[in-house]
């Protein structure tokens, strides 16, 4: 997947400007900086700082990614993260996710997903097992002897801080810069040619501007490309003894570890605004304690909620934007997209090739 050994030819494209150092933008960066672009990458507050930073973190193909493009895609971002994993050393768990549901109809509902997912000329290895089996992957987790467990085997949890701090490493080796805090504030001039940007930091031009903002990417160029974005809170604690080896999603909360030890916590519910920390930490130390067997207190050492960017289809929003000097890399699953992303945009604006592959995810579908 790695365009540096899929394209030989020397890059036109000498300059870019990245907005949002999250997972996205990073990416991105980096497999331009590779091919030897001058990139420039901004963040309004800091790299990580926003949805990548305070989100779950998880890996996937699995059934809700549809239709068949999009779930083809998330393979191919699987399969993409292995490369950036050799490449960067990350902290990337591939031990599969677990998932399951309480009651018969939901369960029922699982299977159905499962078979669909089947449907398609290619999937992630999915399986059906029972809890005895499920038990030899996760023993402290409490199953209530449910026999419809969704094992995604292809699966992985990334360490999302960690790889962010290392592809910036990289990307100012390769010879790009990094500002932040650099808030975008408006696009002043663009055309085919170029396109010239008013950040806090000064005037900003280059002949790509790529727009990897998040929830700002409405404001950004007064659209309507996104849904209301929806708050989750993820808890992080302090570094635990060892209790869970892949990603676990169960009927009322989500989770997984670390390397370092550390569990990472999330709910399958929007975050209710109204609460604060204490009572987040509340309701979901008492799921945890459903699930876990001989579970502790949870001891956080952080409580964050996170706001999704989710375009109004659900589905990636990646391409250029009425010309050719403005592009646009917004998506949900950015964590499972990041590194398929970063080296298909890069193929598309250093060797000036449209993708088939993001045929579907076009800006262009909204107006």
């Amino acid at each position: 997947l790695s365009p540096k050994k899929i394209y030989a030819q020397k890059s036109k494209t000498k300059e870019a400007v990245i907005i949002g150092a999250g997972i996205i933008g990073c990416s991105i960066a980096y497999e331009l900086s590779k091919r030897g672009v001058k990139v420039t990458l901004i963040d309004k507050n800091a790299p990580g700082s926003a949805c990548s930073g305070s989100s779950f973190s998880w890996i996937n193909a699995t059934y809700p990614k549809k239709p068949y493009s999009y779930n083809l895609f998330s393979q191919l971002g699987i399969n993409a993260f292995h490369i950036m994993q050799r490449e960067l050393s990350l902290d990337i768990k591939w031990n599969g996710s677990l998932e399951w549901s309480t009651s018969m109809q939901d369960q029922e509902k699982l299977i159905e997903s499962v078979n669909e997912l089947k449907s398609y000329p290619k999937y992630s290895p999915t399986s059906i097992i029972g809890h005895k089996k499920a038990k030899k992957f996760e023993p402290y987790i409490n199953f209530k002897g449910n026999e419809n467990i969704i094992f995604s085997k292809a699966d992985g949890a990334i360490d999302p801080r960690g790889a962010i701090s290392k592809m910036i490493n990289a990307i100012k080796k390769n010879g790009g810069s990094v500002l932040y805090p650099c808030k975008f504030e408006k696009i002043i001039e663009s055309n085919n040619s170029f396109s010239k940007i008013k950040t806090s930091m000064g005037v900003l031009k280059s002949e790509n501007v790529i727009f990897c903002n998040g929830i700002d990417v409405d404001d950004s160029f007064n659209v309507n490309f996104l849904k209301k974005p929806r708050p989750g809170v993820i808890i992080k604690t302090k570094a635990e003894k060892n209790l869970i080896n892949s990603v676990v999603y169960g009927p009322k909360i989500h989770a997984h570890q670390q390397s370092n030890g550390q569990l990472i916590i999330g709910e399958q519910i929007t975050a209710p605004l109204e609460e604060n920390s204490t009572d987040h930490l509340k309701r979901i130390n008492m799921h945890f304690k459903t699930m876990i067997r001989d579970a502790f207190d949870l001891d956080p050492s952080e409580i964050l909620v996170g706001w999704r960017p989710i375009p109004k289809d659900d589905l990636p929003i990646i391409g250029r934007f009425k010309n050719k000097s403005v592009y646009i890399a917004v998506m949900h699953s950015g964590i499972s997209l990041a590194a398929i992303v970063g080296n298909l945009v890069t193929q598309e604006i250093v060797d000036e090739v449209d993708s088939l592959l993001l045929n579907d995810f076009r800006p262009s579908r909204f107006f």
